[in-house]
Order: structure tokens, then sequence, then C-alpha cells
């Protein structure tokens, strides 16, 4: 069966020490944070943290080289700071600059051995540019502290990687702990996945059932079980998933999918 959503690994943005994003307000200007950062007092002991807020604000707003920016100026007052090394490899990854992102993170763990979410991060990074067992260490490296906060992530990346190399026993292992409790909606689409090639096919149905009810905005989670479905004799609730689609993002390469599957 051919899904036509893409497999995205889980990244996200760790801040710690109370540096946590914050969304702009309805009807804010980008250059509003632009002025902010310019008149932040370097002497204020919270001048690093304002900066990576506005930063991440940046960021959010698609202005990553912007906020990488901001980054460096917390960098160059607080230089031995790990939260900013690791924050500040999240952005390059968010650029696709992998290599400096792992400089990053290798800054971060230098300064800070035991700092997680740098070492889930840096796995990662390893797992874009190909290096599978580096990648791998990390996320088990990750994985030693049972009460790592991110563990879900992990799973889902480890998940991920086992996939990739085609253990799919390895894979559906991991992305299980990734929906429990409850997990997210790449999770559930990668299970789902799995648990067809294995011949799992009412786990499967669970599985993409739990997409896109954690999802039900996401045109990809609305294919990927209308697609199942139709797989396995279930054509009117599958078509009826397919004008869900085309209602919800009627633009995407998912919708064109659906008007395809309508056709026919």
């Amino acid at each position: 069966m051919n899904h036509s959503w893409s497999l995205t690994l889980a990244l996200a943005l760790l801040l710690a020490d109370g540096c946590a994003s914050s969304s702009p307000k309805a009807g804010s200007k980008p250059v509003a944070f632009a002025m902010a950062a310019s008149k932040i007092d370097e002497k204020d002991p919270l001048a690093a943290i304002r900066l990576l807020q506005i930063g991440q604000t940046m960021i959010a707003e698609g202005k990553v080289a912007d906020g990488i920016e901001q980054f460096k100026h917390a960098l160059r007052l607080q230089p031995d700071n790990p939260t900013i090394h690791n924050v500040l490899g999240v952005a390059e990854l968010r650029r696709g600059e992998s290599a400096r992102a792992i400089e990053e993170f290798n800054r971060a763990l230098a300064l800070a051995p035991s700092y997680l979410d740098a070492r889930s991060n840096r796995g990662t990074a390893y797992l874009r540019l190909g290096q599978v067992a580096m990648a791998e260490a990390d996320f088990l490296a990750a994985l030693t502290d049972p009460a790592y906060a991110n563990r879900q992530g992990v799973y889902f990346n480890l998940g991920a990687l086992y996939f990739a190399r085609g253990n799919l026993t390895a894979a559906e292992e991991n992305l299980r702990r990734a929906t429990l409790p409850v997990g997210s909606v790449d999770a559930y689409l990668l299970l789902g996945r799995v648990e067809e090639r294995l011949g799992k096919f009412a786990a499967a149905e669970t599985a993409y059932r739990g997409a896109h009810d954690r999802g039900p905005e996401r045109p990809d989670a609305a294919l990927a079980l209308g697609e199942f479905l139709a797989g396995r004799g279930q054509a009117p609730e599958a078509q009826e998933l397919y004008r869900q689609v085309i209602e919800i993002a009627p633009a995407s390469p998912e919708a064109v999918r659906a008007h395809e599957l309508l056709g026919r």
C-alpha cells in the first residue's frame, strides 16, 4: 500500500531553566522583536534568557536566520551556557545545517556531559547525516535516565531508525513505547505502517485511527487511515476520509491524492 505521507523525524526545541518559547501576540510585527533585542541591557542577568525568547519567537515566525543571530548574541553574553549551545544547535538543524548543529551539541555536552536534551538532539543530527550507529548510540544514551522528559520522542526516533534499517520488530517495540500513554501523530502513523508490514492489520488499524484521533486537522492522518481502510474493503468510510482530506487542506498533495482515489 502506498501512503502519500512522508516520514518526519521528531525534533523538539528543548529549552530548560525557564526559557520556554513565547508565542507572538496577535497583530505583533517581527520588527518589534528585533527592536526589543536591540534594547536589552547586556548587564541584566536575564538578558541571555530574553534573547533566547526573542530568538524562538523569530524562528516560530519562520525567521530562522534572525533567530540564530539572537542565540549567538545570547552566547556572547554566556559562552559557557550549555542550554544556549543546545538551542543554537536545534536552530541549525531547522535550517538544514546538521554538521553545524552537531558542533553546538558537542559544545553543550562538553560543558554538561549529562545534558540529555543535547545528546538526543545530536542523535537526530547524526541520523540526518546518515550516521546511523552514532545516532543510535546517542538515543540509547538518552534513555538511560528513566526520568528523562522526552523519552517518547527518543523512542520515536529509534523506531524511525530501525524502520529505515528494515528491523521491523525493533521498530514496532520502540514506536509502541512512543505512543504510550499518548503519543504524537507521527508516532501513530509510523507504527501503523510498521504493523502493516508485519501483517498485523488489526494493530495497524488501531494505530492509524490513533493518528486520526490525535490529529483530525492533519490531512496525512486522514489519508493514511482512508487508504488503509480501502485496502481492507471498507470503501465507504475510506471515501468519507478522502472527502475530509479535501476539506481540511484542498491545495495539499494529500488532497490531490484523495481526488485521484475518489475518481477511481
